[in-house]
């Protein structure tokens, strides 16, 4: 009788491994759908208008130009020379945070590929210490475009070139 209750509960205990090595795979599943979905989000959120890899037209620019006097003068400065024009890449204060970079194609804004320098004004830096806010509570899409053209009509032909040839 011992033996009949043992491979019964054996049974038992061997079905009851099999019900929970079948809830993995679909909470496996599950959670790799969610993360999909997620990344999809992610990579059409992030993913700049396409008018920022066209062409600027002269109104992109007269209002990126106009924008950016508004938003962007008071840390970059005037021509996006940077918060210190002596030093274009930026650098760091003495307490720490950094200095607003030149935007003109002295500084390193250009080797960045454009969904990053849409991402950076939409949402501001992922520096940590950086005061660059991002502006998706003030400016569309459309005008982050046309702020971005301006900044790129300042840089000379040559990294205009070498940054439009960028995967």
């Amino acid at each position: 009788m011992k033996k009949n209750q043992k491979s019964k509960s054996g049974k038992q205990q061997n079905s009851g491994q099999t019900k929970s090595k079948k809830k993995e795979p679909l909470w496996m599943w599950l959670g790799l759908g969610i993360s999909i979905v997620i990344g999809i989000t992610a990579y059409l959120y992030y993913q700049p208008p396409e008018t920022l890899s066209a062409s600027a037209t002269p109104e992109q620019v007269a209002l990126g130009e106009k924008l950016f006097a508004e938003n962007c003068l008071s840390c970059h400065g005037q021509g996006a020379r940077g918060e210190n024009p002596a030093q274009s890449r930026g650098g760091q204060k003495a307490d720490g945070s950094y200095l607003a970079p030149a935007l003109n194609g002295t500084g390193h804004a250009w080797h960045h590929p454009n969904e990053m320098l849409f991402s950076t004004v939409k949402d501001g830096s992922i520096a940590k210490g950086s005061t660059m806010i991002g502006f998706s509570d003030r400016l569309s899409d459309a005008e982050i475009v046309a702020v971005l053209q301006y900044v790129k009509s300042l840089w000379p032909d040559e990294i205009q070139v070498r940054h439009a040839m960028r995967p």
